[in-house]
């Protein structure tokens, strides 16, 4: 009879601290690698549903899939071919703008050697001195940024790769799923997996909903404002939403000081910064919560923990996966007994034990029962072949 060893408090913490600072030390070092394969697992879970739908339609998998991907490939092909024509648009204003800024600055020296007596080479030699260090975070910052944008869409392909080949392929994994867990856990580890797939549908699909609506509004207000471009500025401020908290706040910036250079009146960038403010008001507490739902809501402190821990590691990526695979990890944590507890601390208060009704085949208390009840029928069957 074998008998399991039991380790001193302290020496399970010491070990569990270590894993820790192992897992995201390879997160990090491998972040080139994992990136991509972290996307394509996040998509392969939303796209796999309706690829089975084509199969079982008919379709050969390869096929589904490859249907699937061209949808998803027309989508992003559309939105970015506004975009580029929007951006094509606004930088033919880039010589109008420039001669702007400078009037600006020029304004601004003269006013304040007015007012305080100070000279242009005085106030060039103060801005060296105070924000010389602010502007080189400044830019640092927005070089992450770029960089890790720029990154990204260069491995789009690598991504659309390995998202055909997980969906393909899925039955391996399936497999090694029904190999590694016991016969008696597989309908809840079943169980598990249908509500990350719907919680991982709910989220992008209100997401997409709320990007649309939060564009609308930034569109219509920078209309009605008077700020020329306001599609451009309104749909980049939209898709900036993808960044939990404070991707509305971000994409402010630009319209700001557009208004700010090409306007002669104060009385702009303060309309444009106000109106954003109301938009980002009306995303975070009435928007979001009430279409994604709260099937995907965290503790808004563990959001804005995953959010920067997501910034630190995978720069604009992580920023953008972290968040949706902290809500994975807690559905996860919320359906073993024995994790309950840290699922619940990631949480927003709602009662330990109840888990929320969701539309799977099986109910959810038969899942609680003694005995095993009856595997689920497809497309959540055991059959490696699935």
């Amino acid at each position: 009879m074998q008998h399991r060893i039991q380790l001193p408090l302290h020496i399970n913490l010491v070990i569990s601290l270590f894993g820790i600072i192992l897992f995201f030390f390879l997160l990090m070092t491998g972040a080139g690698i994992l990136i991509p394969l972290a996307f394509a697992s996040f998509f392969s879970l939303f796209l796999y549903p309706y690829a089975r739908t084509l199969e079982v339609r008919g379709l050969p998998r390869w096929l589904a899939i490859l249907t699937c991907l061209l949808v998803v490939i027309l989508l992003l092909t559309i939105v970015f071919s506004l975009i580029y024509n929007s951006l094509r648009s606004f930088s033919g204003e880039y010589p109008q703008m420039r001669e702007k800024v400078i009037n600006l600055v020029e304004t601004s020296q003269k006013t304040i050697e007015n007012q305080f007596g100070l000279s242009s080479q005085e106030q060039l030699e103060w801005l060296e001195q105070n924000i010389s260090g602010l502007v080189r975070s400044g830019g640092a910052i927005l070089n992450n940024f770029v960089n890790s944008m720029t990154t990204f869409f260069t491995q789009i392909i690598l991504i659309l790769i390995y998202l055909y080949f997980m969906l393909y392929y899925r039955h391996i994994f399936r497999g090694f799923i029904n190999r590694v867990i016991d016969h008696k856990h597989r309908d809840k580890a079943l169980y598990i997996e249908g509500q990350i797939i719907l919680i991982i549908q709910k989220y992008l699909t209100g997401l997409f909903t709320v990007i649309l609506i939060v564009s609308v509004l930034n569109i219509v207000g920078l209309w009605m404002i008077g700020i020329k471009h306001a599609i451009f500025f309104g749909a980049l401020a939209g898709l900036l939403t993808i960044i939990p908290y404070v991707g509305v706040f971000i994409g402010s910036l630009l319209p700001i000081l557009y208004a700010l250079v090409m306007t002669d009146s104060i009385f702009y960038p303060i309309l444009v910064f106000a109106w954003f403010q109301l938009v980002q008001f009306l995303e975070g507490n009435f928007i979001t919560p009430n279409i994604v739902g709260s099937q995907v809501s965290l503790n808004p402190i563990v959001a804005i923990v995953a959010l920067l821990l997501g910034a630190s590691i995978w720069g604009v990526s992580g920023m953008i996966l972290f968040t949706p695979y902290t809500a994975m990890l807690k559905v996860l944590l919320d359906n073993i007994p024995e994790l309950a507890p840290y699922g619940y601390l990631l949480g927003e208060g709602e009662r330990t034990g109840v888990v929320k009704k969701l539309s799977v085949t099986q109910p959810w208390w038969k899942f609680w029962r003694k005995k095993s009840p009856s595997p689920p029928t497809p497309p959540q069957a055991t059959n490696d072949k699935e």
